[in-house]
């Protein structure tokens, strides 16, 4: 009967200490799943944000002259690029030598900004070629767009930077996780290690 009790008290804690493991593995797992519902939902969100359907509806005559304006902004981009880089290049070489003559680089310097100047004019010119050419209704969604351009790229740089620190979260949960599982893992060892000579004494005390 002594036998029966102790078994009785031993299964009642081994039942806890399964009871204790399954909690605990919910624990360290629960950090893992919520990380991935944040990223489905704003994958999600991101989709529905999508404005295409704000686009406003361009005739083929508007097309085409957007189309114009377009490879005329992009051959002038070519240009202003090719200069950009050899300023650059020769930036780099005066800013290496030995003894750099400073006059020299902020010359170089106020030239490659010129240029960058160019470029965002030449942006801003194309611009208002292509809001020119449309009527009032068009202009106001061609408008729009603009802007919502503006806010997906910002949104993208900062989903970047967020998915960044997810990561980095991520990989510091990781290593929680399995720490947390070493522990667990050591804990019930010891706990069965426990269990087991108390068995043995319980047994030699019945026999």
């Amino acid at each position: 009967m002594v036998l029966s009790a102790n078994n009785h008290i031993n299964s009642k804690k081994m039942k806890k200490l399964f009871s204790m493991l399954v909690m605990l593995a919910f624990v360290l797992t629960l950090p893992a799943q919520e990380q991935k519902k944040e990223i489905v939902i704003k994958r999600e969100g991101m989709m529905k944000a999508n404005p295409a359907h704000l686009a406003p509806q361009f005739t083929p005559e508007q097309q085409k002259q957007m189309a114009d304006f377009k490879l005329n902004l992009q051959k002038e981009m070519i240009q202003i690029d090719n200069q950009l880089n050899e300023k650059k290049a020769q930036l780099k070489t005066l800013e290496q030598v030995e003894k750099p003559n400073m006059k020299s680089v902020y010359a170089k310097i106020d030239e490659i900004t010129n240029l960058q100047n160019q470029k965002m004019k030449a942006a801003a010119t194309h611009k208002n070629n292509v809001r020119s050419i449309l009527t009032d209704e068009q202009r106001v969604k061609f408008d729009l767009m603009q802007g919502k351009g503006m806010m997906h790229k910002r949104g993208d740089m900062t989903m970047m930077r967020r998915g960044g620190n997810m990561m980095m979260h991520k990989g510091g949960d990781n290593k929680m996780q399995q720490q947390g599982r070493m522990m667990l893992m050591s804990k019930q060892r010891q706990m069965m290690g426990k269990e087991g000579q108390k068995l043995h004494k319980d047994e030699v005390i019945t026999d």
